[in-house]
Formats: C-alpha cells, sequence, structure tokens
C-alpha cells in the first residue's frame, strides 16, 4: 500500500463539496458490490461519476478538500484503497466515523474538522499542509489558516502503517500471543 511520507508535504488540492459519498460518488457501485481491492483497477475508476476528469489531474502528495460529511453512506474501503495507493491526503470539514476509522485504518491521513476550508482553498491551490499541526497553506498567496491537528493517536496509527501496521507491531511486541505455525 506504499510508506508513510511524513505529515507536512505540498501538493495540488482538488476542492469537492458536501455530503460526497462513497458510494456511487468516490467508486463505482459494482467495483464496491463486487468486492474488489486491486488498487490499480480501482484507481482508474477513481471520482468518475462526481468529476470524470479528476482521476487524469490527481498526482501523488496532492490533497483532496470536502466539505461536510465527506465518504457519507456506508463505510466501504474501495476508494480509499485507491486514494492509499495514490498517496492522496484527505482535508475535509468532517467525515462520518466509520469512513474515518477506514482511512486510519487503511494508514491513509486525513485531517477533519477543518471547518471552512472549501471557502479558504480554491480548486488547483498548490498549498502545504502539516496534519501534526494543523496548518494549511494557500502558497500563492500566502495565507495560512490552522485547524484542529491529528490527534497523536490516529497519528501513531498512521505512522506505524494502519491497523495491519499496528498488529504486526503488537505480535511482534508479544510474541507469546502468536498463534502457532
Amino acid at each position: 500500500m506504499g510508506t508513510f511520507e511524513g505529515w507536512k508535504t505540498r501538493g495540488r488540492c482538488h476542492v469537492l463539496g458536501d455530503d460526497i459519498p462513497h458510494d456511487g460518488a468516490v467508486m463505482p457501485f459494482d467495483l464496491v458490490t463486487a468486492k474488489v481491492r486491486d488498487p490499480e483497477l480501482l484507481i482508474s475508476h477513481l471520482f468518475e461519476a462526481v468529476d470524470p476528469g479528476l482521476r487524469a489531474r490527481l498526482q501523488p502528495g496532492d490533497f483532496i478538500v470536502a466539505g461536510r460529511n465527506f465518504l457519507c453512506g456506508k463505510a466501504h474501503n474501495q476508494g480509499l484503497i485507491a486514494l492509499k495507493a495514490l498517496q492522496i491526503r484527505i482535508l475535509c470539514e468532517s467525515m462520518p466515523f466509520r469512513s474515518f476509522r477506514g482511512a486510519i485504518g487503511l494508514a491513509l491521513p486525513c485531517l477533519v474538522g477543518c471547518t471552512g476550508i472549501t471557502g479558504f482553498l480554491k480548486d488547483g491551490d498548490e498549498i502545504e499542509a502539516d496534519l501534526e499541526t494543523g496548518e494549511v497553506i494557500r502558497l500563492a498567496a500566502g495565507e495560512s489558516k490552522n485547524y484542529p491537528p491529528i490527534s497523536p493517536t490516529v497519528k501513531a496509527i498512521v505512522e506505524e502503517g494502519g491497523m495491519r501496521g499496528m498488529l504486526a507491531k503488537w505480535l511482534e511486541d508479544h510474541p507469546e500471543r502468536r498463534l502457532p505455525a
């Protein structure tokens, strides 16, 4: 799935609105119901119902900036798998808990609670975001805003590689808990 690249990064932002559901918007429903997990196949269908040209504009290190209720609906992971494979980060006003849990479980860095971010950033802006401090800078304008930073617990999970990484570390630290071969 890739490695963690650090908390302070630069990239282009792609601004979406409110109430963007996972199923049917971020990822076509047929790929969700088929339980496709191949990142390369999923990437080619990312956001095709929201903006058919968005996938072509997304570059590794870019940011998806969304309003309220991003990834609403059922908490499926196909879109998150594709975003993770592209090394995309998420900045949003809000996200349902189960979707947030899925993103963090896959070690996909995201900052939620960014009230007003879709009004602050414009589609295509080059930004620098430090998820550890919550600072987001519009580079061309030299303007910055501060949002609630990522929590220490979530930070540790992402740095460890998500839930699989956390489990592997725990098993390494507790070899007596491993199942016999």
